[in-house]
């Protein structure tokens, strides 16, 4: 099992490393920094014959050197915008390593070595500033808004009808069902302790028995009545329900079920939030009941002006099928229920997986 667990692991990041190698913004901010390296280095480095064209400025010293050292800070900037702390951590280690052996060998004065601090220091918090902060999805127009609110008002229709419904039987269950069963409870356990008149043994004990599965149905119904309508999605929105939602069922289940954010996190809209809950609620009980896996984890991305989800799991995986269809054949009906979710905000749904392998689940849509 931990070889398993290992293993999975192991495909999950050669995964994430195939897709920044693909990327081509990887290779842009690679090049660049490469090209700013050898420029900067290329006195040091005996190379200055490489840049006939760039004579001055790599046999700059003093304040010179110090102000071509700032050009760094165009791919640091480029890597936190497209691969956020990830890239801004990697390209500042690099950014380090290109500026540091050039200044030691110069001048290897306190004042040069706070100098080469002072803008090392600026470009890790002008990096970090980006990565956490920006989010172009914020930046918005009129016209724009009142596009989104044109898209969204039929859809907005039909959830408010469903999410209703969702909300009168959650109540009904709360207040009608669970009140009469606590009720056969309680008269149960008078009938077990005997208020009624003496039982045999049997009695008793088939009493008893009875009064345990009651209160096991009450806490099915109980539990049944948050998962239609979770009063948190209403009063404080998508975060804090699914935050919920992944406590819940890490605690019920046993699985360790983590939530990652990347980007600043902001509202969306109301019916976007349902429906990503819906997806998220169907996709890791999915986790929970047939994956067999020990961690799942939940990623929202704030970052780009598509937001993000995905919900991946170390667990057992299985063999795609060619259309979800296949799936609702077999009357496995939450796949394509995900992907009936996700079309009705003209977004995308993705699943990759193979049996042993965990699964990745992929939605992406724009606000």
């Amino acid at each position: 099992m931990r070889q398993i667990r290992t293993d999975t692991t192991s495909n999950i990041a050669s995964r994430k490393t195939r897709d920044i190698l693909r990327n081509r913004h990887f290779w842009i901010i690679t090049c660049v920094m490469t090209v700013l390296a050898l420029l900067y280095n290329a006195s040091y480095l005996g190379i200055t014959g490489w840049f006939p064209w760039a004579k001055d400025i790599v046999s700059a010293q003093g304040v010179y050197i110090f102000v071509l050292s700032f050009l760094f800070f165009i791919p640091l900037v480029h890597a936190s915008v497209v691969f956020r702390l990830q890239g801004t951590m990697a390209t500042w280690f690099v950014f380090l390593a290109a500026i540091l052996p050039r200044a030691i060998q110069d001048s290897p004065s306190f004042e040069s070595l706070l100098r080469t601090a002072l803008v090392a220091t600026v470009a890790l918090l002008l990096g970090l500033f980006v990565a956490l902060d920006y989010n172009p999805s914020l930046k918005d127009n009129g016209a724009s808004k009142r596009t989104r609110f044109a898209r969204w008002a039929p859809l907005a229709r039909m959830l408010k009808v469903q999410e209703y419904e969702r909300r009168r039987v959650a109540r009904k269950l709360h207040d009608n069902t669970i009140q009469s069963l606590l009720v056969i409870a309680n008269r149960a356990r008078a009938l077990e302790s005997g208020d009624y008149g003496r039982l045999s043994p049997k009695a008793r004990k088939q009493a008893e028995e009875i009064m345990i599965m009651l209160l096991h149905a009450i806490d099915d119904v109980r539990r049944l009545s948050r998962e239609l309508r979770p009063s948190t999605l209403d009063n404080v929105g998508l975060l804090p329900t699914l935050r919920w939602l992944t406590e819940n069922l890490s605690h019920e289940s046993g699985i360790k079920i983590n939530m990652q954010i990347k980007g600043k996190a902001h509202s969306l809209p109301p019916e976007f939030e349902v429906i990503f809950f819906r997806i998220a609620q169907d996709a890791l009980n999915n986790v929970v009941r047939h994956s067999a896996a020990t961690a799942a984890t939940v990623t929202l991305d704030f970052v780009a002006s598509n937001f993000k989800m995905t919900v991946e799991d170390n667990g057992q995986g299985f063999l795609l099928a060619d259309d979800m269809g296949d799936f609702a054949a077999e009357g496995k009906l939450g796949l394509q229920r995900m992907e009936q979710q996700a079309s009705l905000l003209d977004g995308s749904f993705k699943v990759s997986s193979q049996p042993g392998k965990g699964t990745f689940i992929t939605i992406e849509a724009t606000p």
